[in-house]
């Protein structure tokens, strides 16, 4: 990770000299970007590549009075009337900060993924150059105090963790053949994907229509772009128009039910359920074990019966949520349902297995179908083993017994002994 390490030594550098002015960002195809520090903080960065979108998503999010505004007086949204409004009380230094946050993080993001690209094409990194300023000449407002370089480190570690490294953000994905799409995918997904793709609209824009996190939504497409199914293009190939709708809710049933459907399951987290069997007898059995289901009653069934055992146990509701939690708590078992809304227990472990992290995780499929086909494609996707319903404390603890070995076992030697086995 060579490229994130040298943008993280000159930020912290700047941080550490208490740097005023701008630090100017090179690549090898010539794409530039700069970085406006004030007193060692990052408080603004530009590029030409796709502001007014990235503005518009902005304002979407946090601001939609104001975009409004903008749309009826067809004003450019900028840095400059934006900071102005500020100065003038029209809206909020809080508010201007999230606003200025999230342009600035999408512009880290962009210039760490074409700093990778170039950096395993050529082996050179990307270029920098200092412009110091006066403070006093410097037009920047300072930002709230915001952990802002630390989140878009840890977000590009996510999205690289998850392989997606030649997948682009603002790129557009474009349905190449509805018909085939139509062949390969359930109905439901169908209907999601349709309903969400409509080629003028980039994956940034996509994940805030359907109020979904980046990652999950991508990977949810990744296998349908691996097919060519659907294509990743640029902005500048179509053309297209600045579109960026708003977030659905009951206003579009397509998108409500079939994308952002979540259960209303009690979750609990690894930090409760730890703090929990910290109470418990056994002190040696110590792993996290996650349920990815959209059924309230299954999850809590589930978690009664892992955590009557001292294990932790954390339930992921909704499948597009499923790899960014995953990273997050790193559990010694996953177990998948195999019927959800959006992606399939086969498509969610098909996800699970693309990330290095994940390669030797046990992953337990749950369902009702356990025919010869149904083993087959299981265990094309990556899948440990089968565990039929309804559940059951005896399945479970099967399950347990058979996955969670003691410390000395290592993963390797855990997705060795997986030989899709079957419990009830």
């Amino acid at each position: 990770m060579p490229v994130i390490v040298d943008l993280d030594k000159r930020i912290e550098y700047s941080k550490q000299q208490q740097f005023t002015g701008i630090l100017s960002i090179q690549s090898e195809g010539k794409m530039l970007w700069h970085l406006y520090f004030l007193a060692g903080q990052i408080v603004w960065a530009n590029s030409k590549a796709h502001s007014q979108r990235s503005w518009r998503r902005q304002l979407l999010q946090h601001c939609p009075d104001l975009l409004q505004q903008y749309q009826n007086s067809k004003q450019p949204i900028s840095y400059a009337s934006l900071a102005k409004s500020v100065m003038r009380k029209n809206f909020s230094r809080e508010k201007f900060s999230k606003l200025v946050t999230g342009y600035i993080s999408e512009i880290l993001f962009d210039i760490l993924q074409q700093g990778t690209l170039n950096f395993r094409a050529s082996r050179k990194l990307l270029a920098y150059k200092s412009n110091p300023r006066e403070a006093a000449n410097f037009p920047c407002i300072g930002l709230q105090d915001v952990q802002l370089w630390k989140q878009v480190k840890h977000s590009w570690q996510i999205w690289e963790q998850s392989n997606l490294i030649e997948i682009r953000p603002n790129q557009i994905p474009l349905i190449t053949d509805s018909q085939k799409l139509r062949e390969h995918t359930s109905p439901t997904v169908f209907r999601a994907l349709t309903s969400l793709v409509d080629g003028k609209q980039t994956l940034r824009d996509l994940a805030l229509r359907a109020r979904q996190p980046l990652v999950p939504l991508t990977l949810s497409l990744l296998p349908h772009i691996q097919n060519n199914l659907i294509r990743m293009v640029d902005i500048s190939t179509l053309n297209a128009d600045i579109i960026v709708d708003s977030p659905k809710g009951a206003n579009d049933p397509n998108v409500t039910t079939a994308v952002t459907k979540t259960s209303t399951a009690v979750t609990t987290s690894p930090k409760s359920a730890l703090s929990t069997n910290s109470k418990s007898k056994s002190t040696t059995r110590r792993a996290t074990i996650i349920y990815i289901d959209d059924s309230p009653a299954d999850s809590k069934q589930m978690g009664q019966i892992i955590q009557s055992t001292g294990y932790a146990y954390v339930n992921i509701a909704d499948p597009l949520q499923a790899l960014p939690r995953l990273l997050e708590v790193k559990p010694q078992l996953i177990f998948l349902d195999l019927v959800m809304p959006v992606a399939n227990g086969y498509e969610i472990c098909a996800q699970i297995r693309r990330i290095s992290a994940f390669k030797t995780t046990p992953v337990v499929i749950v369902t009702n179908n356990d025919g010869i086909a149904d083993r087959v494609r299981a265990k094309v996707v990556g899948a440990s083993g089968f565990m039929g319903k309804p559940i059951q404390k005896q399945k479970v603890l099967k399950v347990l017994k058979s996955f969670l070995k003691p410390e000395k076992s290592t993963p390797s030697q855990l997705h060795g002994r997986a030989k899709l086995s079957t419990s009830g």
